[in-house]
């Protein structure tokens, strides 16, 4: 029996199922994607950042990353929205995970899939989209542990600094905000970072 020859309880095919089917029933959030991209430079590790353009958390350093349109995957839409506010493209995206407190974005619900990827070599990123600023922060770990770490993120070309400290609980990290770091950035981060065993 194909999947449009079987009915519901109400004796309904797929075909007048769907017809019937309310998409406003139910409250649907919004999903987002958002990049962690690890350069490999001669100095150490460092990951590319871009400077928030708008609100919220306009001003600060952020993953890059947006909102997925309704006619992409998750993968593609990462690849898109990376190029879109940075340049870079020939990237393959590795899927994180997903992080969905409901009080992560001050927007609403907003649920985000992370990735991780690798910065192609010789690419120069270049804000664009709504990012104001884009560039590579060096990696320098600190305290490490099994239940939690600390590290400085450094800009490479200027030298400015944000410090993540980071609990874990169950291998993931805990939210602990991080002064100049969007929203949960610093969570998604460490989840990575932890992840390739860089801190």
């Amino acid at each position: 029996m194909s999947s449009d020859d079987r009915r519901d309880e109400r004796g309904r095919t797929l075909s007048e199922f769907l017809a019937e089917y309310d998409m406003t029933r139910f409250p649907r959030p919004s999903v987002t994607v958002d990049n962690v991209v690890v350069a490999h430079p001669d100095e150490g590790p460092a990951v590319l950042l871009i400077r928030r353009r708008n609100h919220p958390f306009i001003g600060d350093w952020a993953l890059p990353g947006g909102f997925l349109e309704m006619d992409e995957g998750l993968e593609a839409g990462a690849v898109r929205e990376l190029f879109e506010e940075t340049g870079v493209s020939g990237v393959t995206p590795v899927q994180l995970g997903a992080y969905g407190d409901p009080r992560r974005d001050p927007r609403g619900r907003i649920i985000t899939v992370a990735f991780i990827m690798d910065l192609p070599k010789g690419a120069v990123p270049k804000a664009g989209d709504d990012a104001a600023d884009a560039d590579l922060f060096m990696i320098e770990a600190g305290q490490r542990g099994a239940d939690k770490c600390s590290f400085t993120l450094r800009r490479s070309t200027t030298g400015e600094r944000i410090e993540v400290a980071c609990s874990f609980t169950n291998g993931r990290a805990d939210y602990i905000p991080a002064d100049g770091l969007a929203g949960d950035h610093s969570r998604i981060l460490a989840d990575a970072l932890r992840t390739l065993g860089l801190i």
